[in-house]
């Protein structure tokens, strides 16, 4: 099976329910919808049932507002033995006119009724023309195996215990493993309230990166998240997390990354008033997500049904 040929799409209206105060998109939803669609070709293509295991770089490249319908495309770009990297893409849709508003690099793991990984049993072909985009992703999961065996972030005394909730049915899709998208939604929410505690502001999630899902949450874990700042810039800050789940397995380290948030107090990226902060691996994750966001925002749209992606590496 060709690239082009996992192709799954849906759209999404924007109602009240889904927009923050700004009337813009809430960012956990953009989330939810991104993973949902990740899923669905994921679980396509495998014939089976899929569980997110990483993402990395979604930037959120144009506001989409109250009222706009979001077409989402996703495609499974490479395979190994039991997961599949998949590329999805949103796009604010105003009549026949596209506009990018969100790419997302994740990897799926097939699994069983158990959660135990599965072999996929199929591979797919890089269309013509398309090979750049296969290569890279190619390059970008050797670089995701290298984030994924190292230890994520190290939650120190200034870090905060956000939140602690159990994990219901009505956050799984099967009643046993709590689904990756709910988590993000939840989140999403968290790291921004230890945003807006550190310096309180109009805060809108800029970018998502790094995030491992390293073990399954079962239906009735508690599960606990921490969060701290780990970098502030002149506009932007950002939130590592760890979460852990507890029960009767014991208690394990289920979850860990980033969110980048920008400060729009002024209705636009506004000054953070508070003293810069950040690592040097903290400053690289800022260069490197900027740099590829403005070149995501400077993309026209792709002939036919390519991945706008696919553009940016030509």
């Amino acid at each position: 099976m060709r690239v082009s040929e996992t192709l799954v799409e849906n759209l999404r209206l924007v109602s009240q329910r889904h927009v923050n105060p700004l009337g813009t998109l809430y960012g956990g939803y953009m989330l939810l919808w991104l993973v949902d669609s990740g899923s669905v070709a994921a679980m396509n293509f495998a014939e089976g049932n899929a569980a997110l295991g990483f993402l990395d770089r979604i930037h959120f490249v144009h506001p989409v507002r109250l009222g706009d319908l979001v077409l989402f495309r996703a495609w499974v770009v490479g395979v190994r033995k039991s997961s599949m990297s998949v590329l999805v893409e949103s796009y604010v849709k105003r009549g026949s006119e596209l506009a990018l508003a969100t790419v997302g690099r994740m990897i799926y793991v097939k699994i069983d009724q158990n959660g135990m990984p599965q072999p996929v049993g199929k591979a797919v072909e890089c269309d013509k023309g398309w090979e750049k985009l296969c290569g890279y992703f190619q390059q970008w999961r050797s670089w995701a195996d290298s984030v994924i065996e190292a230890e994520g972030p190290s939650a120190d005394a200034s870090w905060h215990s956000v939140s602690r909730f159990l994990a219901m049915p009505e956050d799984s899709l099967d009643v046993v493993l709590m689904y990756g998208g709910r988590l993000l939604f939840r989140l999403d929410e968290l790291a921004f309230i230890e945003a807006f505690s550190y310096y309180p502001t109009v805060y809108v999630t800029a970018s998502v990166n790094r995030i491992v899902f390293r073990k399954a949450i079962f239906v009735g874990d508690i599960v606990e998240v921490k969060t701290g700042v780990t970098y502030v810039g002149t506009t932007s800050i950002e939130v590592g997390f760890v979460v852990e789940a507890y029960g009767f397995r014991g208690r394990q380290r289920v979850a860990d990354g980033y969110f980048t948030f920008v400060n729009m107090a002024g209705g636009r990226p506004s000054e953070i008033k508070a003293p810069q902060l950040g690592d040097e691996a903290a400053r690289m994750r800022k260069e490197e997500s900027v740099k590829e966001a403005k070149m995501l925002r400077g993309l026209k749209p792709p002939e036919g049904e390519q991945p706008w992606l696919l553009s940016l590496l030509l």
